[in-house]
């Protein structure tokens, strides 16, 4: 296969040079002296680009001035939220990054209340299917029942739970 031609893009512009010879001088002019009094009201004797004066309205421009009415003041209570803005928010994150360090412990926690609330789940359904079973006479029955959970604290601690449950049927 052949390859496109490559062809050099068209100038975009064009590039001249100076004519070599002697620079172009202004011609001189020579002040004429101007009238001591201005011939018009508010006329004012200005000095032109090329050295000349010449009488001219001239307009003076000024800043303009800007007026305020009498404005309202901040309330109070916006002064006051604007200041408990930084307070707000810096506790706002400080109790976000408190739960983020918390919360392993916290899962460990909702892990063993999980295995308390199960072995207790046991124990009911052993008892009651041990009383269900002897209709006849005494004796008693005890059944025991035990969760353990561990888990790491915020500062790399070890935590460890466990619950049990005993349950006596007379």
């Amino acid at each position: 296969m052949k390859d496109p031609a490559v062809r050099a893009p068209a100038p975009v512009y064009t590039i001249t040079q100076a004519p070599q010879g002697a620079a172009p001088v202004a011609p001189y002019i020579p002040v004429q002296p101007a009238q001591a009094e201005p011939p018009f009201p508010g006329v004012e004797l200005v000095t032109l680009p090329g050295g000349a004066q010449q009488w001219a309205y001239v307009r003076h421009e000024t800043a303009p001035v800007l007026v305020r009415g009498a404005g309202q003041g901040i309330p109070a209570w916006a002064k006051t939220a604007a200041l408990l803005m930084w307070s707000a928010a810096g506790s706002a994150a400080l109790a976000a990054y408190g739960l983020s360090l918390a919360g392993p412990w916290l899962e460990v926690l909702a892990y063993t209340l999980m295995a308390f609330a199960a072995a207790v789940t046991v124990v009911a359904f052993v008892v009651r299917g041990l009383t269900s079973r002897r209709r006849g006479g005494g004796g008693s029955t005890t059944a025991k029942a035990t969760a353990t959970a561990t888990g790491r604290t915020v500062l790399g601690g070890k935590v460890t739970a466990t619950a049990t449950a005993v349950a006596h049927h007379k």
